[in-house]
């Protein structure tokens, strides 16, 4: 069966989309693109499919709440990047139900999916990485790699949750999924760069994954903090270009210094200012990529004082200068 979406509201179906294990399993690349357009809403979907792997993106544009059920009959292991957007979510055959905020993740395994999902925010993006359950079993097989239990339960076609609450984003797998969607090849080349990429996303996954595990005593206790974190990186990327310091960001938030740069850390792997600065150089490299921009524009528009300390800091990061 396709992968089924149907509106709650309106009880019909509006969109089937033809993927199935044949596609994931195919040998050749199998990609498509569609849009649909609701009465109150427009959703993007993409799909690559290729060698036990399914990569999707989905964005949905819409000017009033929605809500859909679908199901999904594919045998795989989904882990589920939310990048953009407030929704809530429920997993029948978990029985789980989720508040999902932008830049958070899941994994999760059912050998066949019914869940309800509905869209708080006009903007949503969600992007996923599927592995058929023998790919993946194969993958931490051959690596190593301790997911226990999820693995076990995975191996007796059990569901599984991977973690009782979303996990935060991290910017390597948020750069990552970046060069998915920017993927500069075509024919066979696009199907092993996106196969090594999938990989690599995969590994990020579980890096990531690993290190929260191993956290000893939590910064993070109440949902009032987290939350209050989840809005100081989002002040960050809504104010990136303008001059910030941990004292004003505190006083913003309403967190103590302590727990906005141990809790920020914890939650997302990264400091305060590297986060910013990491954003900063992300920007300015999609608009040399996407503009006409010249570097002093860029360098001013995306917070340095000056373009030689944004072209050394670019060089530090990528390798290259802006210039190339």
């Amino acid at each position: 069966m396709p992968l089924q979406f149907n509106s709650i509201q309106q009880q019909t179906t509006f969109y089937r989309n033809p993927i199935s294990d044949i596609d994931l399993n195919s040998k050749e690349l199998v990609e498509s693109k569609e849009m649909i357009s609701l009465e109150k809403a427009r959703i993007t979907f993409q799909n690559w499919c290729f060698d036990g792997f399914r990569l999707a993106y989905n964005e949905l544009a819409q000017q009033q709440e929605t809500s859909y059920a679908i199901r999904n009959d594919i045998d795989a292991v989904k882990i589920y990047f939310n990048r953009q957007g407030h929704s809530h979510i429920r997993y029948e055959q978990l029985s789980k139900s989720f508040s999902i905020r932008g830049g958070q993740y899941n994994m999760l395994y059912t050998d066949e999916l019914d869940s309800r999902l509905s869209h708080i925010d006009n903007q949503s993006v969600m992007f996923s990485l599927q592995i058929t359950r023998e790919c993946f079993l194969n993958l931490v097989g051959e690596g190593g790699i301790t997911l226990d239990p999820f693995t076990n339960k995975v191996a007796g076609k059990q569901p599984a949750l991977f973690a009782s609450e979303w996990l935060p984003i991290n910017a390597a797998i948020e750069r990552c999924i970046d060069d998915i969607m920017l993927c500069p090849f075509a024919g066979e080349m696009k199907k092993l760069y996106l196969r090594s990429k999938a990989v690599e996303l995969f590994i990020l996954f579980v890096q990531a994954s690993s290190r929260r595990s191993s956290t000893k005593t939590p910064v993070v206790k109440s949902t009032a903090d987290r939350e209050k974190l989840y809005f100081a990186r989002d002040y960050l990327t809504s104010h990136y270009a303008d001059p910030v310091s941990l004292a004003a960001l505190s006083k913003v938030t309403g967190l103590n210094a302590f727990k906005l740069k141990n809790g920020f850390r914890e939650l997302f792997d990264t400091s305060v200012m590297d986060f910013l600065i990491n954003y900063r150089l992300e920007q300015a490299r999609e608009l040399l990529m996407n503009t006409s921009k010249n570097i002093s524009e860029i360098a001013y528009e995306t917070g340095y004082s000056s373009p030689s300390y944004f072209s050394k800091a670019f060089k530090k990061k990528y390798g290259v200068s802006p210039k190339n």
